[in-house]
């Protein structure tokens, strides 16, 4: 009877130890350097409604860490209602997010030129 308690209690204390050493390995997180990478998600028009549960399952999975970023998410919105709005104050007390303005800069092509017409 005395084997068979020694045994069972072996073999609860290598389980112990076993998840003690993996629970210890787990606590290390490596970081990655800022490379430089955003993490931009547009939102299209009534999407507002699906916003936070995108950008907490980000999180949680760490999307911008494995991306390499630098950790927080850019949102473009194409409409910003109330509720919108509302979200976004919540979820910016919880999670690194900055709203990018509307206007975004881009290069607009109004005339073309030939080479030729140069010299």
């Amino acid at each position: 009877m005395e084997i068979v308690i020694l045994t069972v209690l072996s073999i609860f204390a290598f389980l112990g130890a076993s998840f003690t050493i993996l629970y210890i390995l787990g606590l290390y997180k490596s970081t990655y350097p800022d490379k430089g990478i955003r993490f931009i998600l547009y939102l299209p028009q009534n999407f507002s409604s699906k916003l936070e549960g995108i950008v907490r399952q980000i999180f949680s999975e760490g999307i911008p860490g494995r991306l390499m970023t630098d950790g927080k998410i850019y949102l473009m919105l194409s409409d910003q209602d109330v509720e919108t709005v509302r979200i976004l104050e919540k979820l910016k007390e919880i999670y690194p997010i900055e709203v990018l303005p509307e206007q975004i800069s881009y290069c607009m092509i109004t005339e073309r030129v030939k080479i030729t017409d140069l010299q």
